[in-house]
C-alpha cells in the first residue's frame, strides 16, 4: 500500500512539474541526452542508474549507462544486502513530441554481484509515460541466476 501511495504522489509531482515546463519532450531533441533512474524490481532491491547517448531527433534514443544496487534475497532487510554494480546498454522510442508522451524501450545489462563474485545478465522490456523531463515506467526483469520480477522505475531527463 505504501508503494502504490508513494507512486500516486510522485505522478501527481510529476504531473505539476510537466504542466509549468513549456518545452516539447526532451527525447526529440538531436544529440546528447543523459538521465538518473531509481527502480525497483521488488520490495526488496534498488537501483540508481545514469544512461548516456545519442537522441535522433525522431524520438530514437541509443545509449549505455552504468548503475549501483542492493538487493535482500528475502524480505528481512536486517539481513546484509548483495552489492551489485551493473553495466548496460539501451534503446527507448518516444511515440510523441509532446510534453506527454509515451515510450517503449529495451535495456540489455550486466550484474557483477560483489557479495558472491558471480556475474548475472539481465534483459528488461519497459513501457512508461515521459512528462516534460520526468518519465514513469513499468517494466519486466528478465535475469539470469535470479528471480524474474516486475521493475517500477522513476526517471529525469538532463
Amino acid at each position: 500500500m505504501k508503494r502504490v501511495l508513494v507512486m500516486i504522489v510522485a505522478l501527481v509531482a510529476v504531473v505539476s512539474a510537466a504542466m509549468a515546463e513549456g518545452r516539447v519532450n526532451p527525447f526529440f531533441r538531436k544529440g546528447y541526452t543523459a538521465d538518473v533512474q531509481l527502480s525497483s524490481t521488488d520490495i526488496n532491491s534498488f537501483h540508481i542508474t545514469s544512461s548516456h547517448g545519442y537522441g535522433f531527433g525522431n524520438g530514437l534514443y541509443v545509449g549505455g549507462g552504468a548503475g549501483f544496487g542492493a538487493e535482500w534475497e528475502s524480505a528481512d532487510v536486517s539481513k546484509a544486502p548483495h552489492y551489485v554494480p551493473s553495466l548496460f546498454v539501451e534503446g527507448r522510442w518516444n511515440i510523441l513530441d509532446h510534453k506527454i508522451s509515451p515510450f517503449v524501450a529495451l535495456r540489455g545489462s550486466q550484474f557483477i554481484d560483489l557479495t558472491e563474485g558471480a556475474a548475472r545478465y539481465g534483459v528488461t522490456p519497459k513501457v512508461g509515460l515521459n512528462i516534460g523531463r520526468f518519465s514513469l515506467g513499468i517494466g519486466y526483469s528478465i535475469r539470469t541466476q535470479r528471480e524474474n520480477a516486475m521493475q517500477v522505475s522513476v526517471g529525469f531527463t538532463f
